[in-house]
């Protein structure tokens, strides 16, 4: 069973519009805990979630959805549908053009239910390291790109003032608790020796230093290619975890093994980036 939270994540749908959707019969909780009220979901409703919101994206009322929600529409006809909205979208203003990529982006999720896992997801453990960082909230999904160009420049200009060396990977972090587009919560950062900790804690500098403890249950992934094609491998990688009996229990953190993101001030191409998320097991 799923926490609502984790079940937010994984279907990219705000805890307030879970339960506004039991509290109108189209989506119900797989259980309800009498002592707490605590909504728990199974990974089983996750298509009929995606349809409920692909049925929407395009245009359907929710007194509607629920109506067409429980017929069986094949992904042809889902491809059709979204075909004939993406069409009368193209005319339309550029918020419209939001719309666009939320239903592309859906569509890819329903084709992709029965399909053999691309990513392989695994365990292992991790060691501690010192990390330095700045973090922020940022307003709007959209903005995600230029917030973590602007801030990893930061991060370095003041690491060459300082004169220190990295030794590891720039490493990303989202802290949001449920899916958002809007204040998403991250904190870019990149890893420094450890002889360095007290140099940032005695010397006045914009940047954060910490130590990221040890793990000893750390799910991962690795995900080559674009970095705005990794969404599908977070998606992968949440859901390997739930479906084997693991649970959450820290922030999403997004290595880039290939190098910096921005290496010339443009978005590399093509990325290697490892996902992880601290995980424990299931009593």
């Amino acid at each position: 069973m799923l926490k609502i939270g984790d079940f937010s994540k994984i279907g990219k749908v705000s805890i307030r519009m879970l339960r506004h959707y039991d509290q109108i019969g189209i989506l119900k909780p797989a259980c309800i805990d009498n002592n707490t009220g605590y909504r728990s979901y199974s990974i089983d409703q996750l298509p009929r979630l995606n349809r409920i919101i692909f049925l929407k994206d395009i245009g359907f009322s929710l007194t509607e959805v629920m109506g067409l929600v429980d017929e069986q529409i094949s992904i042809d006809e889902m491809k059709a549908m979204l075909v004939r909205r993406q069409r009368d979208l193209e005319n339309e203003i550029s918020m419209a053009q939001i719309n666009l990529k939320t239903i592309v982006d859906r569509l890819r999720i329903i084709e992709s239910e029965g399909d053999i896992p691309k990513f392989d997801v695994s365990i292992k453990s991790t060691e501690s390291y010192v990390y330095v960082s700045h973090r922020t909230i940022v307003p709007h999904l959209e903005q995600m790109g230029v917030f973590c160009y602007n801030m990893y420049a930061k991060l370095y200009k003041e690491l060459n003032v300082m004169n220190i060396t990295p030794i590891g990977p720039e490493i990303t972090f989202y802290f949001n608790e449920e899916y958002s587009e809007t204040d998403l919560d991250m904190e870019t950062g990149i890893v420094v020796p450890k002889t360095y900790l007290e140099k940032f804690r005695s010397n006045e500098t914009v940047l954060n230093a910490r130590v990221i403890e040890a793990e000893e249950h750390m799910a991962y992934a690795v995900y080559s290619g674009a970095f705005d094609g990794i969404e599908q491998a977070i998606i992968e990688l949440l859901k390997w975890v739930v479906s084997n009996d693991w649970q959450i229990t820290g922030a999403l953190r997004e290595l880039h093994l290939s190098g910096p993101a921005h290496p010339n001030g443009e978005l590399v191409e093509n990325a290697i980036i490892e996902l992880q998320v601290p995980v424990s097991k299931l009593l």
